[in-house]
């Protein structure tokens, strides 16, 4: 359970939809009250927001390695890509899970880097 002992089941189902679509949903309840004021909530609205942007970020880069490379190995690339994506996704509902069951789960070094977004 969380540290604060503040969080309500109510806040476990807000922070696991924080997840629910990605960078939207996190950057939607890291705004929206009450729950803006929430750190349970906030904090998985932060980690999602990062944890999507490095997902987009790793289908980029793979997407432009398919693109660019012979057909072999863009094949190669692009199998990688879905495994990587499959990974990925597993780690998203387990997120997802961790939230609803009130536990701040840290993606190790991502979170420091969520920790770090700052919002007025």
């Amino acid at each position: 359970m969380d540290a604060q002992n503040n969080v309500t089941p109510q806040n476990q189902v807000v922070a696991a939809g924080t997840y629910l679509l990605l960078a939207v949903t996190g950057i939607l309840f890291l705004y929206l009250e009450p729950y803006d004021k929430d750190d349970f909530v906030r904090f998985h609205a932060r980690q999602s927001i990062a944890f999507s942007i490095v997902w987009f970020v790793i289908n980029v880069i793979l997407g432009v390695f398919v693109a660019v490379l012979p057909f072999s190995l863009g094949k190669l690339i692009g199998g990688l890509q879905d495994l990587i994506n499959i990974a990925l996704a597993v780690m998203w509902i387990f997120l997802m899970w961790k939230a609803y069951s009130g536990e701040r789960y840290r993606i190790p070094r991502l979170a420091d880097i969520a920790d770090s977004f700052t919002t007025s």
